[in-house]
């Protein structure tokens, strides 16, 4: 099955980063002065890793693949932990990792850069993951697509 899977989500974390980064430099003029930047940076990064971290304990836990690009290797719908909040709670984790950036680098112009990740991470990671969880488990998953939301 073709899964339109484009670039792992940790390399379109990079990609994205990298954006953010050079639309800050190239757009200096967009800067906004935010004297608790580094303390809002650090909780959101902390947030978003303990979000991951328990996002992979649960895949763990239940003897199922976590990785992005196997998702017809999953065994079972994971429906618990993190995962009965939010459907993609490892993608959230990313999402606030590139707030967390934005915020740090203080620069209004690198927050468009977030929106276009989600679109991106929702186009060619999580519909066709979608897809293969409705294939492989076409009663649970609809279940669970029912009771939690795709973000938050």
């Amino acid at each position: 099955m073709d899964l339109e899977l484009k670039i792992i989500p940790p390399v379109q974390l990079i990609i994205s980063s990298g954006l953010m980064v050079s639309l800050a430099i190239y757009f200096p003029q967009n800067h906004f002065d935010l004297s608790i930047s580094l303390p809002i940076t650090v909780l959101l990064i902390l947030v978003a890793s303990s979000i991951g971290i328990l996002a992979l304990y649960d895949f763990h836990k239940h003897q199922t693949t976590f990785h992005p690009h196997t998702p017809e290797k999953t065994s079972k719908v994971v429906d618990t932990g993190v995962f009965a909040y939010s459907r993609n709670p490892m993608y959230i984790s990313l999402a606030l990792t590139l707030i967390a950036l934005g915020v740090y680098l203080q620069n209004y112009t690198s927050f468009i850069i977030v929106p276009l990740f989600i679109w991106y991470i929702t186009r060619f990671q999580i519909i066709p993951e979608e897809k293969m969880l409705d294939k492989l488990f076409p009663s649970d998953y609809q279940a669970y697509c029912s009771n939690v939301r795709r973000w938050l």
